[in-house]
C-alpha cells in the first residue's frame, strides 16, 4: 500500500495521523486575494519538510508499505458506505431527539 503525505489541516486531519501517514507541516496564511474570501485562512505547505518527507519514504520503504497498510485498514473500518450509514445514522437520531425535546418545550410553555 502506498504511504499519504498531506497537509496537516482541515480535511485530512479526519483520517490523517502519523501512526497511517505522514502529516506536512505548514503555515496558516490568508486566503488568496482572487478567491475573494476575505478572512479566510488557508494552510500553506511546508516545502522544506515536505522534501524530508518525500526524503524519508524513499529511504524507509518498508516503513511507509507499512504505515500505508494501517491507513488503508483504518479508511475501511472508518469510511465503508457501512461504517458512514452508522455515523449518519447515529447523527440522524440526535437530530430526532432534539427535535422531540424542542417540540415538548414549545408545547410545555404554550400550556402555560
Amino acid at each position: 500500500a502506498l504511504p499519504v503525505i498531506a497537509t496537516n489541516w482541515s480535511g485530512p486531519t479526519a483520517f490523517l495521523s502519523s501512526s497511517n501517514g505522514y502529516p506536512l507541516d505548514y503555515e496558516e496564511v490568508d486566503a488568496a486575494e482572487e478567491v475573494n474570501l476575505p478572512g479566510h485562512r488557508w494552510a500553506e505547505p511546508s516545502l522544506m519538510h515536505l522534501r524530508q518527507l518525500m526524503r524519508h519514504v524513499f529511504e524507509h520503504r518498508e516503513e511507509a508499505r507499512a504505515r500505508g497498510a494501517t491507513a488503508r485498514v483504518h479508511m475501511q473500518k472508518r469510511f465503508s458506505p457501512s461504517a458512514l450509514a452508522e455515523q449518519v445514522t447515529g447523527h440522524l437520531l440526535r437530530l430526532e431527539e432534539a427535535d422531540k425535546a424542542r417540540r415538548y418545550m414549545r408545547r410545555a410553555k404554550s400550556e402555560l
